[in-house]
């Protein structure tokens, strides 16, 4: 039965709020690792929507040869795995192995940490999928 009158029609529009998400690094600048603490953390948060299950593959790099190359074996554990975001959860945490170093008395070694295989599609992976960390010495331990 139709209705009568001036306003009896509507436009719905549906929003879809339901969105995965993109996956990226939470610092933007290198992050810093004191070889002291014996590990580097690197956050990891998800922004954009957080609906469903979504992975994404990490893995350490070394980047070269040089002397400032964080050299895994020696500087650090080479590190390569699986995140995985429930539903609902923004912020993991990649935590690297670095290796103590006694017979330095300053360090300053950078390694890279890279992220790809973004699952389910719909998934965004931010553009800066890779990042680097450096291994610094605690200065304040060395004054002691």
């Amino acid at each position: 039965m139709p209705l009568e009158g001036g306003d009896t029609k509507t436009v719905v529009t549906i929003i879809d709020d339901d969105k995965p998400g993109s996956i990226a690094f939470e610092e933007t600048k290198p992050i810093k690792a004191i070889a002291s603490n014996g590990k580097a953390e690197i956050k990891i948060i998800r922004k954009n929507g957080s609906d469903g299950i979504i992975t994404v593959d990490y893995e350490t790099v070394q980047l070269d040869d040089s002397a400032h190359t964080a050299t895994a074996g020696l500087d650090y554990v080479h590190a390569k795995d699986k995140l995985t975001f429930d539903r609902g959860e923004i912020e993991k945490t990649i935590e690297v192995t670095i290796l103590d170093r006694p017979d330095e008395d300053l360090r300053d070694e950078t390694f890279g940490i890279q992220l790809s295989n973004i699952t389910p599609d719909g998934a965004k992976l931010s553009k800066k999928s890779f990042h680097l960390v450096n291994i610094v010495t605690d200065a304040e331990s060395k004054k002691k």
